[in-house]
């Protein structure tokens, strides 16, 4: 099986996306590296589905904007001629809505499972609980308890191979090094991380977990489990205005999982499963 994952794309008006004065998130190209993506999955790459981790836009906690912006993603994506799943991201979600983002997406939830090819999947969402609209950098985010039962009970239900997605950082990582996270690494992990580890690695079941958000890439594994985080599409990686231009090939069997970055930031993982 061969799925796509594009993440963190940050379309935003262009002067967006600084910090620590550098313009890290090169807004202005988003639009056309979407294209671009969706016409290398038309012709050449032809994945099963594609996966979206979410950080549709760059928010500029501006209702009217950020709207916009996002409405203008999700009609970026949809020429893509297979199956798209979309998670939300911390960004979005600063002045829109869940209800906003549900009825743009044509979703009933923003958690949720399918399953193809003989595996089962599962799209975490999450609950921003810091004071992340007075203050930019507290993104504090968790996933509540009812989110964590129907985790739960979803993980019971399936007796197929299961790879989570969620946009947060599920394992414990120190992110020393991390241009966004090495200051306050916090934010670059989902709060209550173990809860959710501990249901996963409870059901026996999930074979791998893949999320996006800290803009660089990496396996850890605990327990037994590889968490890959994967890089943004628009990161300027390198600080010199040249975009990561990033998407990730994901090859998956029933022996084992290649997460293969491509773009101008390439890497390699592979995990055999036990």
């Amino acid at each position: 099986m061969k799925f796509v994952i594009v993440n963190d794309i940050h379309n935003g008006p262009s002067d967006s996306g600084f910090h620590k004065g550098i313009q890290r998130k090169l807004t202005f190209m988003a639009e056309g590296l979407v294209q671009k993506f969706v016409e290398t999955m038309n012709s050449d790459e032809k994945p099963e589905f594609v996966v979206n981790l979410g950080d549709f836009i760059e928010d500029v906690n501006n209702r009217e904007v950020d709207m916009r912006y996002f409405r203008e993603t999700v009609e970026l994506l949809l020429p893509l001629r297979m199956p798209v799943y979309s998670l939300i991201g911390n960004h979005d979600v600063r002045t829109l809505t869940d209800d906003d983002m549900k009825k743009i997406l044509n979703y009933d939830q923003l958690y949720y499972s399918f399953d193809h090819g003989g595996f089962h999947f599962i799209a975490l969402s999450f609950t921003m609980t810091g004071n992340h609209k007075i203050d930019l950098d507290d993104i504090k985010a968790e996933v509540l308890s009812d989110q964590l039962k129907w985790l739960h009970n979803d993980l019971s239900s399936t007796t197929k191979p299961t790879i989570v997605f969620i946009h947060y950082g599920l394992a414990d990582d120190d992110l020393i090094g991390n241009f966004w996270f090495e200051s306050k690494p916090e934010y670059g992990l989902l709060h209550n991380r173990a809860a959710v580890r501990k249901i996963l690695e409870a059901s026996g079941k999930v074979k791998a977990v893949i999320s996006g958000h800290q803009h660089w890439n990496r396996m850890k594994v605990q327990n037994g489990i590889p968490y890959f985080v994967v890089t943004s599409l628009v990161e300027n990686f390198r600080n010199d205005g040249t975009p990561t231009e990033a998407h990730t090939v994901v090859t998956l069997d029933e022996k084992g999982i290649e997460i293969d970055v491509k773009g101008n930031d390439p890497t390699k993982f592979h995990f055999e499963f036990e």
